[in-house]
């Protein structure tokens, strides 16, 4: 395994620096698609204004911010959205992938309903803690941020999330399981192999008392895809 592939998890420091979207523009040269800071800050100021209130600002974590979620907050709750659920249907081609072989990362897509974990932000780092966000979950484009309703046990939040943008080439729609489970089980980028992340994913909404039993069916088949390949 190379350096750039050693599983490791996305850092506040990482993001800071850029490292992840360096390497991408380093390796993709004129091809790259990762954004610059500019459209970053203004796709994320077109979304929340730097003079916004956030004495009550939320965001909804269905993925790796659950496990992971490096922004500074006050607050968790369980949450659950309706009009979306969770699907791996972006490809990437950096984080836990690569161009010859890309693996899938989770969004949220049309349909159904979700339940994942929603943060609030501290109101006087809010605004820094979104940008931080902004450079994690958009660095590509490939998602859309939206304001959806979180209904937890404290009543109904507004929260931010990033659902997938069927419009952008990364986005995968629906294939056939056995394609999934391949894909998850064999994609590896700058951090680490794609079954990791879903791994880590279902292991931090097991700690959660969070259950997707489709999540965890692609689990149960990708542990014995590794399995049958040792």
């Amino acid at each position: 395994m190379t350096s750039e592939s050693k599983p490791s998890h996305i850092t506040r420091e990482s993001l800071q620096s850029w490292r992840v979207a360096t390497l991408a523009r380093e390796r993709d040269g004129a091809n790259t698609t990762i954004a610059s800071e500019d459209q970053l800050l203004e796709s994320r100021r077109a979304m929340i204004p730097d003079d916004t209130d956030c004495r009550d600002l939320w965001v909804f974590g269905y993925g790796s911010l659950i496990f992971n979620p490096i922004i500074a907050h006050e607050q968790r709750l369980i949450a659950r959205i309706h009009g979306y659920h969770r699907r791996f249907c972006l490809w990437t081609q950096i984080g836990r992938g690569s161009p010859e072989c890309p693996g899938l990362v989770l969004s949220l897509d049309r349909g159904g309903s979700c339940v994942g974990v929603g943060f609030k932000l501290q109101p006087d780092t809010a605004i820094a803690e979104l940008d931080l966000l902004w450079r994690r979950e958009m660095m590509t484009l490939a998602y859309n941020a939206r304001w959806l309703r979180l209904h937890t046990d404290d009543g109904i939040k507004c929260g931010l999330a990033f659902v997938a943008n069927p419009q952008r080439p990364a986005y995968a729609p629906p294939m056939p399981f056995e394609d999934l489970v391949t894909t998850v089980a064999t994609a590896i980028g700058f951090n680490g192999h794609c079954y990791d992340y879903l791994f880590d994913t279902i292991a931090g909404m097991k700690d959660c008392g969070i259950r997707d039993h489709s999540m965890e069916k692609l689990a149960d088949a990708v542990s014995q895809r590794l399995a049958s390949a040792e």
